[in-house]
This record gives structure tokens, C-alpha cells and sequence, in this order.
């Protein structure tokens, strides 16, 4: 669907606008996939949602510190 091999998929580039969800914990200099094996572009999470014009939803779950 989105021309990108497996494992390279980004929301940037693509010749179809697709919807993107963004978690409402991301925030800071984030790191994603750049389109090929091996690239990866480092962004203001902020700035990359903006003009992504994301859909922040809570869609993580926290990860549970093991019993001590």
C-alpha cells in the first residue's frame, strides 16, 4: 500500500496521504524510519506531528516493572 519495503515504513513521502495516530506520550527528539533499510531521520516529535496533522490518541499501554 504504501510502496515501502517492510520494516522502512514512515509517514513521509508517501504519494497517498495516509491517517497517522501519534501516542500521547510522544514528546522530545524522536527517531523513525526513513524509507529504506537502514535510514533513519531524528525529529521534534511536536513539529513531526504538526505538520503530519497526526491524531494524538493513548494507544500504549505502560510497560510493568517485574515483581521484586
Amino acid at each position: 500500500m504504501t510502496g515501502y519495503v517492510r520494516g522502512t515504513i514512515t509517514p513521509l513521502g508517501s504519494t497517498t496521504p495516509l491517517p497517522v495516530i501519534a501516542d500521547a506520550s510522544l514528546e522530545g527528539t524522536i527517531s523513525l524510519g526513513g524509507g529504506a533499510h537502514g535510514v533513519a531521520l531524528t525529529v521534534d516529535a511536536g513539529a513531526l506531528v504538526a505538520a503530519l496533522h497526526a491524531t494524538v490518541a493513548d494507544v500504549t499501554e505502560p510497560v510493568q516493572a517485574p515483581p521484586a
